[in-house]
């Protein structure tokens, strides 16, 4: 019951810090229209993006996934586990794309990277983006000591029952 419990709390903890970033990151894109909508006042220049940059689609689809794996860890039986688990890990795989594009940036211009906005090989993220990621590591850890100890109740059982 306890380590059920701890999932449970610990995904939503995770969930509200996401959240947060996630309100933090769209305050930052409120803020950058309005300058982009002033300057245009000003100089009649418009300053065009091609789509969400990697670091707000990253956010938006890691608040996604936290969201399903709460709705998850919710839920009884495998059926937690294992819509818990697939989720955290898409999650691990989107923070490894994300970083992947640091280093391809790197890749391409290797003295201009250093001036580009990043946190912990992030471009874009912050020191909470890295917190999140190292809870979400910490809450896979603890779904596969769950897996492991309810395998181990289940070899003793089958034990037990052979031995009997």
């Amino acid at each position: 019951m306890l380590n059920r419990l701890s999932i449970k709390a610990f995904t939503l903890a995770i969930f509200l810090a996401a959240s947060l970033n996630l309100v933090w990151q769209g305050y930052r894109m409120h803020r950058a229209s309005v300058e982009r909508h002033e300057m245009f006042q000003r100089t009649g220049f418009v300053w065009c993006y091609w789509g969400p940059s990697l670091d707000e689609s990253a956010r938006f689809f890691l608040e996604l996934l936290l969201i399903v794996a709460l709705i998850g860890s919710w839920t009884r039986g495998f059926k937690r586990r294992a819509v818990s688990f697939v989720c955290l890990a898409w999650a691990v795989v989107i923070y490894f794309f994300w970083w992947r594009d640091y280093f391809l940036l790197a890749e391409i211009s290797e003295s201009e990277v250093r001036f580009s906005p990043q946190f912990g090989y992030l471009l874009g993220g912050n020191y909470l983006d890295l917190c999140i990621a190292a809870w979400i590591a910490c809450l896979i850890l603890l779904h596969l000591r769950l897996a492991v100890l309810s395998m181990f109740r289940s070899l003793m059982r089958l034990t037990a029952e052979i031995l009997t």
